[in-house]
């Protein structure tokens, strides 16, 4: 096993083989497994340097590759088998004549645990206390005309004087021009006047209300929008997304619980699993663009006969077996399963834990014949549609006993009109 240690232009490298020296001493346990919980790997390091026990740092990446080589290292079958970023190490203890430190990192960001709010800008009503006093300073509209048409007034009169020879027409022509004069200044000052008194009795009467609720999607939102947009707004990277069912809600859908849960949730709805692999989040068919390349047998690394380890939803079909450490069993990976005695064909792997120690190297998993599990998220996808197909019919009804209520009070409505108006008449 190697196991790399990176941070900004730094790279350090340790390498757990049966030659000095390069024959470090290495404990790894590292669990894959479906759903929205990161599995958390744990390293064990043993007698290291004191410079080099400084090295395992909160923040850094790190990665692990196992596997096995010939006598004369000329073929191997190892690889990467996980990555992540480093979230907690134990200072360094002292076990007899050991000296180790704990690494505990696993590959995928924190995520908020809050429950994803959305602000809510609203206008309220704010009760006035009205105010009687006259205002000190301003003029009102009236005033402003009043002071205007004073103006004009002198202004003509100057004219007359200036002009005693001017004939009867053109004075005519000048009273028109400041009557005119009066009227626009007169309408301006009116609609200005008005318009600001509205707008400062707006500005009065309503006051912006802040508020923060769930995040909610309106009725014919399909649960791939709602994902997204939830990853979006909690900051999950996101892998590919493929459902299986893109189902559509027939009323409006309310978030109220913490992101990942959320969108766990909502897959569940779509009929579709959820997993987290190199730093995302895949939400999709385990087995998509997977090809069956191991044929796992006693001579290719299994170690122990498959052993029934059902939890009631693959029919007594779900497997559990250990191999010797194989970097192409992980999630969702296809792989033929013969241990010599049964023939299982080409199965599905679902889950399992990792473990490298100086003395050995295996892989214990849990699995299920491909058949079988095809057969399972059949079952579900039904159940699924069934499910919303059950929450259409029980909208469609909402919608029509809503309906037949506003008809009746309608009806009432109008009953009631036309007895008043025939009493009028009476009358």
């Amino acid at each position: 096993m190697r196991i790399y240690v990176a941070w900004s232009k730094h790279h350090v490298e340790f390498l757990s083989w049966d030659k000095a020296p390069y024959n470090s001493t290495m404990e790894l346990t590292s669990p894959f497994s479906t759903g929205i919980n990161p599995d958390m790997n744990q390293l064990i390091m043993y007698n290291l340097t004191p410079s080099q026990f400084g090295i395992f740092l909160e923040g850094r990446t790190i990665s692990a590759t196992a596997g096995f080589y010939n006598a004369d290292a000329t073929a191997k079958n190892g690889g990467l088998i996980t990555k992540g970023t480093i979230k907690s190490s134990t200072p360094m203890a002292q076990d007899g004549m050991d000296r180790t430190v704990q690494v505990n990192f696993n590959h995928f960001p924190d995520i908020s645990g809050d429950v994803l709010k959305v602000r809510k800008v609203t206008k309220v009503r704010v009760k006035q206390t009205k105010n009687t006093r006259k205002k000190a300073s301003g003029k009102s509209a009236t005033d402003r005309i009043k002071q205007y048409n004073q103006k004009k007034t002198k202004e003509l009169n100057t004219w007359l004087r200036n002009n005693p020879n001017a004939k009867s027409h053109d004075r005519a022509l000048k009273r028109g021009e400041i009557a005119r004069q009066r009227k626009s200044y007169a309408a301006r000052t009116r609609k200005k006047y008005t318009q600001t008194t509205k707008q400062a009795k707006t500005k009065a009467k309503y006051a912006k209300q802040v508020k923060y609720a769930n995040l909610s999607f309106k009725k014919g939102t399909t649960v791939l929008t709602a994902i997204r947009s939830i990853a979006g707004k909690a900051n999950i990277p996101l892998g590919a997304v493929k459902l299986t069912y893109n189902h559509k809600f027939a009323n409006d859908y309310t978030v109220n619980s913490k992101p990942l849960s959320a969108i766990k949730k909502l897959a569940d709805i779509a009929s579709t699993t959820c997993y987290i692999m190199n730093g995302k989040l895949y939400i999709r068919e385990i087995t998509t663009g997977q090809k069956a390349k191991l044929h796992l047998t006693p001579e290719t690394g299994l170690l122990t006969h498959p052993t029934p380890s059902d939890d009631g939803s693959y029919d007594g079909q779900k497997y559990e077996a250990q191999s010797l450490m194989r970097q192409e069993i992980y999630v969702g990976a296809l792989v033929y399963v013969d241990d010599d005695i049964k023939n299982l064909g080409k199965c599905v792997v679902l889950g399992g834990q990792r473990e490298y120690t100086p003395s050995s190297s295996t892989v214990t998993f849990q699995f299920v014949p491909l058949a079988a599990y095809k057969k399972s998220n059949a079952g579900r996808l039904s159940k699924a549609k069934a499910a919303a197909n059950k929450e259409r019919l029980k909208a469609k009804l909402k919608e029509k006993n809503e309906r037949a209520k506003d008809a009746k009070n309608r009806k009432s409505e109008k009953s009631k009109r036309a007895s008043r108006h025939a009493k009028n008449k009476k009358k």
